[in-house]
C-alpha cells in the first residue's frame, strides 16, 4: 500500500512561516541563554588554565633547583665516598697496633740491658 502523497498547503504560507517562528521564540530564547552560560563556562576554563600554566612553570623552576641540589650533593657524596674508600680498614688498625706494641716490646727489652 503507497503511502498517501503530502497535500498541498491549504491558506496563506505566511501565517504558517510565523506560527513556527512564534512556537520556537521559547527555545530560541532557552538556547541563547544556555549559550551564554556555556561562554560563561569558557571564560572560567581558561581563567582556570591560564592558573595551571601559571603553577606549573612555577613547578618547572622549582624542579631546576632540585635538579642543581641533588647534582650538588651527587658530586659530594662521590667525593666522600672516594675519601672513605681510603680509610684503613680493621685488620691494618689491628696491624698497626701490634706492630707498635711490638715495637716497644724489642725496645725495652734490648734497651733495658745498657
Amino acid at each position: 500500500m503507497a503511502a498517501p502523497a503530502p497535500k498541498p498547503p491549504t491558506g496563506n504560507t505566511n501565517d504558517e512561516a510565523l506560527e513556527i517562528l512564534r512556537r520556537l521564540e521559547p527555545v530560541l530564547a532557552r538556547m541563547s541563554s544556555d549559550l551564554n552560560a556555556v561562554k560563561t563556562d569558557l571564560n572560567a576554563v581558561k581563567t582556570d588554565l591560564n592558573t595551571v600554566r601559571t603553577e606549573q612553570a612555577r613547578q618547572a623552576d622549582v624542579l631546576v633547583r632540585l635538579d642543581e641540589r641533588q647534582r650538588k650533593q651527587g658530586e659530594d657524596l662521590a667525593r666522600l665516598d672516594g675519601r672513605v674508600s681510603q680509610l684503613p680498614t680493621l685488620y691494618q688498625l689491628a696491624g698497626l697496633i701490634f706492630a707498635i706494641f711490638g715495637a716497644s716490646f724489642v725496645l725495652i727489652h734490648f734497651a733495658a740491658g745498657h
